[in-house]
């Protein structure tokens, strides 16, 4: 990384290499962080790639972490991909150049370098990284591996994309022990790491002591925030959030974290009106990511649709519900996490019980970062 020095390692003895680490997305900025830091307090040196899926972000949150620049950038336009167009135009230029200029990205990307990649999670940028890295010759270790839904097109493309990165890494990283089972299932024993705790927990950590309690809400809140496809692009589940607003906030105030696309699908449905017309309701744009877990810390409880806030939740020990028919995340599912499945008997229940949802055994004492960092380090 820029201004970041230290020493090198060898993983071929006849060739200089490199760790290099591939993230595009805002929850990849978020979970890999608390690993560049641990490279960095051990001063070895790594090549930091930004695909550039959330470009709009990537400044903010390195800065928040203590990062420098990254050292590579894919994409220089300064906002982040937010439709369907511009996905498959990204997409399509990554793909051409991963097929007809191999030895380009080794030079532009991976800075004549071999060595180990590593990537994270099941987006876009995970195929895309893969794919630079596989057909560049170099050793990939996929963090955050294992998870499942087990069915193909839900979510999608993430069910599709782990299970590709998956087949292809050389090295799987397990956050749960769950995770770990369904890696030995599909046959990766022999490459399957059990960390213990996804690296997320690195990150709660480093945000949960610099949270300012005197920026939050004075009174009692709900935090909610909705992002994935398959609840923005559906009108009937958008109807249930509506619903789900109204009964929240008839409580206490509701803060709505409102994405861009969420409230472009709002006013696309009618029902971004709505949602404006229901008292006690704070519409908030995206929050940095310190900001963000100091609202988790104050906030009653939680409703969203996000994998990694589920998980944030489950590290803070706060009642959250988890709006999606299934998850591939077993952090917090019956214990301080509830599956409202768009259930209106659920929702209900979770609103009439939250107070009861909490871990059964809240401390964590694992390291996730520094457990990856020293498997890395193992194979250097």
């Amino acid at each position: 990384m820029k201004g970041k020095g230290g020493q090198e390692f060898l993983i071929n003895a006849l060739c200089r290499t490199m760790i290099h680490v591939f993230i595009g997305t805002k929850a990849q900025f978020i979970k890999m962080a608390p690993i560049l830091q641990e490279l960095q307090k051990r001063s070895k040196p790594f090549n930091l790639i930004d695909a550039g899926q959330h470009a709009g972000l990537t400044g903010e949150l390195l800065r928040q972490f203590g990062m420098g620049e990254p050292d590579v950038v894919l994409r220089r336009e300064h906002f982040n991909i937010k439709t369907v167009p511009q996905a498959l135009a990204w997409s399509i230029r990554n793909f051409f150049y991963i097929l007809f200029t191999p030895r380009r990205n080794f030079r532009r990307i991976f800075r004549n370098q071999k060595g180990v990649c590593l990537i994270h999670g099941d987006t876009l940028t995970t195929l895309l990284s893969l794919l630079y890295a596989k057909r560049c010759g170099l050793f990939v270790a996929h963090v955050e591996a294992g998870l499942r839904s087990f069915h193909l097109l839900d979510p999608f493309p993430e069910e599709i994309i782990r299970r590709v990165a998956m087949a292809a890494s050389d090295l799987l990283f397990a956050p749960s022990a769950s995770a770990f089972q369904n890696l030995i299932k599909m046959g990766y024993r022999k490459k399957a790491v059990l960390i213990g705790a996804n690296t997320v927990l690195d990150s709660v950590r480093y945000a949960a002591r610099r949270v300012k309690k005197e920026t939050l809400p004075s009174g009692p809140y709900a935090l909610m925030t909705i992002h994935r496809m398959e609840t923005i692009f559906s009108c009937s589940r958008l109807k249930t959030v509506v619903e789900i607003i109204r009964s929240a906030a008839r409580e206490r105030a509701l803060m709505f974290i409102l994405h861009e696309p969420t409230r472009n699908q709002l006013k696309r449905f009618g029902l971004l009106n709505e949602v404006l017309r229901i008292e006690n309701v704070t519409l908030l744009p995206l929050l940095s990511y310190l900001d963000f877990i100091g609202f988790v810390v104050g906030a009653d409880y939680v409703i969203t649709d996000g994998g990694s806030i589920q998980e944030e939740c489950y590290y803070l020990n706060k009642p959250c519900m988890v709006l999606r028919t299934r998850t591939e995340r077993g952090e917090g599912i019956g214990e301080n996490a509830f599956l409202a499945e768009f259930d209106k008997d659920h929702i209900e229940k979770f609103l009439r019980t939250f107070p009861t949802l909490r871990r059964r055994n809240p401390e964590d004492s694992g390291q996730p970062s520094a457990l990856i960092v020293d498997r890395i380090l193992q194979h250097a």
